[in-house]
């Protein structure tokens, strides 16, 4: 790929591009995960420095280091304000004030529809996953859906999923205009391979972009569902050298988002590795006093 970037920062910077920082609209974190996390803080170190984010419950709250156990308190104390779940949920969910909010999965097919619950049968599945929380809402009021995975193939981009947890149906304009839903943006899909999207309803997902070094066979082969191949299909955007740095030493120096692209016993032995690290600098704190 590149000796000056990794690919998750890759992925990032690209997912960071769809954040804006226009008044009505507003950023909802949901649940940590350290990718999306990622890419919230870079925009709003960077081009949406007045976008606001939701997270935690905590209004207006600022850019903070990732950190497994430290986020949370950072997210706290420098917002605005504070709200329970459910008014966050009626203000911004439902009152489709949301604007992004990243999702990934197990599945995705190429209807739109998520899967964050079963691998195989839901009476009797080969993997009971941990459900979705608050992701069909998400991807069906928001006015961004992007969907990041960290490995591009047909076991995770699948002709069907196995049960949707969710979906964005209908995505075409006009036809969710008619069902009172937001209309704003396809939905994009950002993996280590391409960025995908679709905001038509009877057309299939399209090759939006092509990571450097990624051709568009490479990606029609690792994909389970159809694809329309664009005749030219530029290459994404890569991390600039502010990027990259603001990512491994404002917003990421504990390197938390390697987390999302391990998997088992790595994501064990890693989870390890970066919680000791965090107690080490929280002790060394404790002794400057």
């Amino acid at each position: 790929m590149s000796d000056r970037y990794d690919i998750h920062e890759l992925m990032v910077c690209r997912i960071a591009s769809e954040m804006t920082d226009d008044e009505d609209l507003v950023t909802i974190l949901g649940s940590f995960t350290p990718l999306a996390y990622a890419s919230y803080m870079l925009a709003k170190l960077t081009h949406a420095p007045d976008a606001w984010m939701v997270g935690y419950n905590s209004i207006g709250m600022p850019a903070v280091e990732l950190s497994f156990t430290g986020a949370e308190a950072a997210a706290y104390r420098g917002a605005y304000a504070r709200n329970s779940f459910t008014p966050n949920g009626h203000l911004v969910h439902l009152g489709t004030h949301g604007l992004l909010e990243c999702v990934s999965a197990a599945q995705m097919d190429g209807d739109g529809a998520i899967n964050l619950s079963v691998i195989g049968p839901y009476d009797s599945p080969k993997v009971r996953l941990p459900g979705g929380a608050g992701a069909p809402e998400v991807v069906q009021n928001y006015r961004k859906v992007v969907a990041y995975f960290s490995k591009h193939d047909a076991r995770t981009l699948v002709k069907k999923v196995d049960f949707a947890t969710g979906r964005r149906t209908p995505v075409s304009k006009d036809a969710r205009e008619k069902l009172g839903l937001v209309t704003d943006g396809p939905v994009t899909i950002v993996t280590p391979l391409a960025v995908l999207a679709k905001s038509d309803d009877d057309r299939p997902f399209a090759i939006e972009s092509l990571h450097p070094g990624v051709t568009a066979e490479e990606v029609v082969e690792n994909t389970g569902f159809e694809l329309e191949v664009p005749a030219d299909i530029p290459t994404t955007t890569e991390p600039t050298d502010e990027q990259v740095k603001l990512l491994r030493e404002t917003i990421d120096p504990l390197g938390t988002v390697r987390f999302d692209f391990l998997g088992g016993a790595e994501r064990l032995a890693y989870l390890d590795e970066v919680l000791a690290k965090e107690w080490a600098r929280a002790e060394a704190l404790l002794a400057k006093g």
